[in-house]
């Protein structure tokens, strides 16, 4: 069942870098709301997927 709300549109994700053109990558990172350090103890308050250009010279890393 994959029926969309009505109003709803799918976004489409860069795949590209805007500043160089390179094609982005993708890295998890954890994160804590709580601002606590229990990431190192195996409690993670969240995971996110952050898209990043993995060119060292690419402009927009300025």
């Amino acid at each position: 069942m994959s029926e969309k709300e009505p109003g709803v549109e799918e976004r489409e994700w860069p795949r590209r870098c805007p500043h160089c053109q390179t094609e982005l990558q993708t890295a998890t990172q954890g994160f804590n709301p709580a601002g606590e350090d229990d990431i190192d103890h195996g409690e993670m308050g969240e995971v996110l997927a952050v898209d990043f250009c993995p060119n060292p010279d690419c402009p927009g890393q300025q």
